[in-house]
């Protein structure tokens, strides 16, 4: 009998620790580890993506980077309960608290940034995901899910909200686009072209020379005396026009027209497209165009509109220097923005919004 009643004991203490194992996963050191690295995983990928979209973006981008930075950002969770477990004992349903702090240096120089681009400042952006703010604290309650394995040491968690990854992507890309903005501003317009050595003679007044490199420096340079008819510098020759454009152009009453410029800063610019782009005047409209509708359709649904924008940026990027492949690109991706502001408008659906 004694030795009935301690088996029926053993099963029935296998029995319950089996049930209650899983409960201690939902706040164990272990789950808030597999949901940091959960949650870093996806925003490094999110970031990763953005070497398309900026100059340079593979050195600004690179994976390292984004996991220095990452690294800086402490992710825990709060308030943690256990929702809901099941029968078998492997899967426990738990809610809780995540709070994100970011160290406040680091808050300054994304808000910093955010500004230059004409961005809504990261704690509007995210109230705009549902996500409250205190001080350098951003929180969430959110709802996940934790799964054991026989053997598994450490435990998988399931975790289907995107907010936190989105604001992560940002922090992350706002803190890695500082250097490129700080050097912007300080040259002012960017990187400029360099300057053609001349050799000898003189320069004639069309061309127009930097006030840091002056005639009378270049002239007096020791170079080596070197056979014109080789080394010959390039002379601009005022380009003759037709009569009525000649009329036209010394006119004084007529104010000469603007270059219109596009979102992004030309000076800088490299990428076949981008450069595509500066030296067309209807792209440049329908990059303004786009710009603005992408604002809009963000402060809507940040989500969404992320979405459109990363497949937008690789399509357009697909078409090289072809102007009307670029141009159709601009207008799919502003009807798509439009859609996510006036979700009722006739002929937008969700998938109009899919690339």
């Amino acid at each position: 009998m004694n030795i009935k009643h301690l088996t029926t004991l053993f099963f029935i203490s296998l029995w319950v620790s089996a049930c209650n194992s899983p409960i201690e996963y939902c706040s164990t050191s272990e789950t808030e580890l597999a949901l940091d690295n959960f949650l870093t995983e996806q925003a490094i990928q999110l970031t990763s993506n953005k070497k398309n979209d900026h100059y340079d973006g593979e050195n600004i981008f690179g994976a390292v980077k984004i996991k220095a930075t990452l690294a800086q950002i402490r992710i825990n969770l709060d308030n943690i309960k256990k929702v809901k477990q099941d029968t078998e004992g492997h899967k426990s349903s738990c809610s809780a608290q995540l709070k994100i702090t970011v160290p406040p240096p680091m808050l300054s120089d994304v808000d910093s940034v955010r500004d230059t681009l004409h961005q809504v400042r990261i704690i509007t952006y995210a109230k705009e995901l549902q996500i409250d703010n205190v001080n350098n604290v951003f929180l969430q309650n959110i709802d996940y899910s934790v799964l054991t394995t026989k053997g598994q040491k450490t435990p998988s968690v399931q975790f289907e909200s995107s907010s936190f990854t989105h604001l992560l992507d940002e922090i992350v890309t706002a803190v890695l686009l500082k250097p490129t903005i700080a050097l912007k501003a300080a040259g002012a317009t960017g990187i400029t072209e360099p300057l053609i050595p001349i050799i000898t003679g003189t320069v004639k007044p069309e061309v127009n020379i930097e006030k840091t490199n002056s005639v009378s420096d270049i002239e007096n340079t020791s170079l080596p005396k070197q056979d014109l008819s080789i080394a010959k510098p390039v002379e601009l020759e005022p380009q003759k026009l037709p009569a009525a454009q000649e009329l036209t152009k010394t006119s004084p009453a007529e104010a000469p027209v603007k270059q219109i410029t596009p979102s992004f800063n030309c000076s800088i610019a490299t990428k076949p497209t981008d450069i595509t782009i500066c030296n067309t005047t209807k792209l440049a409209h329908l990059d303004n165009e786009n710009m603005q509708l992408y604002k809009n359709a963000r402060a809507s649904d940040p989500v969404a509109t992320k979405d459109i924008w990363f497949a937008s940026i690789k399509a357009k990027y697909a078409c090289k220097t072809t102007v009307d492949c670029i141009a159709d690109v601009y207008k799919k991706s502003m009807r798509d923005y439009d859609c996510v502001v006036n979700k009722d408008k006739a002929g937008c659906n969700i998938d109009m919004l899919k690339h």
